[in-house]
C-alpha cells in the first residue's frame, strides 16, 4: 500500500497498519519510509523565516532554531498484534496503544503553515483511541522542525491536547530531528524507532543543540520540559506511555501513542545469526 503525505508519510503508514491489524485485515505489517535526495549534495536556498536551516543544524525548541536540515535515511518497523508476537516469541520493543490521522488543510493560512487546532485535535484523537490520560504520558517525540513559527505552534497544540496550561512540566519532550535532521517520508518512523528504543532501554535521549528555549514558547506554563540531558526512564507500577507526532506539509497530521513492552523471560538464548523470512 503506497501512501504519501509528505513529512508525515511513515507515521501515517504506521497508523494505517495498526488499524488494519486491529481490524483483522492482516496478521503482520511492515511500515516505514525512505528519503533520498536527488541530485546528491544539491544544497539549499536559505530564506529568512523559511523551512531550511541556514547552517545545516536542527536546533529544535531552541532560541537559535532557524529551520530544518533535510537528510537521507530509511526506517521500517514490523507490526503484529501483541498476542501473536508473544505467541511467536518475537522480540518486542514497544506496544502501540492508539493512533489517529487528520487533515487540517482547509484551516491553514497557507499550504506550508502549521495549524494549532489540527495538531491538537489529532493528538487528542490518538489519546482517546488509546484510552489514556495525558497526565500518564511522560515523553513526547515531537515533530520538532526547529522553525521559528513551527515549534511554538507545536507546543501550543500539545499543551491544548494535554489539558491546557498546567505548569507542572511532568512530560519530557524532544525530537530526533535534532540528531539526524528531517528525513521527510522517513521522519515519522525514525521518531517511532527512537521512542521504542527509549522505552526498551529505559532512557530518554537528550535533545541535541538545545541551550535556551525559543522565546515564543512558554514551557514554564506548559506540561512539558525539553530533554536537555539523557534521563532515566525506569519501569514502575505505572506503565510508561509516550506520544509521537508527525505533521505533513499540506495538512495531513498523525499521532501515535506508544507503551512499554511486557516483560518476557526468553525461552532460550538466541543464536548469533538469525534468518529473516519475508
Amino acid at each position: 500500500l503506497s501512501i504519501h503525505t509528505a513529512c508525515s508519510t511513515s507515521l501515517v503508514e504506521i497508523a494505517q497498519a495498526f488499524k488494519a491489524l486491529r481490524d483483522g485485515e492482516c496478521d503482520m505489517a511492515l511500515a516505514g519510509g525512505i528519503a533520498i535526495t536527488v541530485p546528491i549534495n544539491s544544497g539549499i536556498d536559505y530564506n529568512e523565516g523559511g523551512m531550511y536551516s541556514p547552517d545545516g543544524s536542527t536546533r529544535t525548541f531552541d532560541a537559535d532554531g532557524k529551520g530544518t536540515s533535510f537528510s537521507d535515511g530509511v526506517g521500517i518497523v514490523v507490526l503484529k498484534r501483541l498476542e501473536d508476537a508473544l505467541r511467536d516469541n518475537d522480540h518486542i520493543y514497544a506496544t502501540v496503544k492508539g493512533a489517529a490521522v487528520n487533515n487540517d488543510g482547509s484551516d491553514k493560512a497557507s499550504f506550508t503553515a502549521p495549524s494549532v487546532r489540527g495538531q491538537a485535535e489529532v493528538i487528542a484523537m490518538a489519546q482517546a483511541d488509546a484510552d489514556v490520560d495525558p497526565k500518564d504520558i511522560s515523553y513526547v517525540e515531537a515533530h520538532g522542525t526547529a522553525t521559528p513559527l513551527g515549534d511554538p505552534i507545536e507546543v501550543e497544540a500539545l499543551t491544548l491536547a494535554f489539558g491546557g496550561q498546567t505548569g507542572d512540566q511532568h512530560c519530557m519532550i524532544g525530537s530526533i530531528k535534532s540528531n539526524i535532521g528531517h528525513l521527510t517520508a522517513a521522519a515519522g518512523v525514525a521518531g517511532v524507532i527512537k521512542t521504542a528504543l527509549a522505552l526498551h532501554e529505559e532512557q530518554i535521549p537528550a535533545s541535541i543543540g538545545f541551550q535556551k528555549p525559543n522565546p515564543a514558547i512558554d514551557f514554564a506554563q506548559s506540561p512539558f520540559r525539553v530533554a536537555i540531558d539523557n534521563a532515566s526512564w525506569r519501569r514502575s507500577e505505572t506503565p510508561r506511555l509516550a506520544g509521537v507526532s508527525s505533521f505533513g506539509v499540506g495538512g495531513t497530521n498523525a499521532h501515535l501513542i506508544l507503551g512499554e513492552a511486557p516483560l518476557v523471560t526468553p525461552s532460550s538464548s538466541s543464536r548469533d545469526k538469525q534468518l529473516f523470512l519475508l
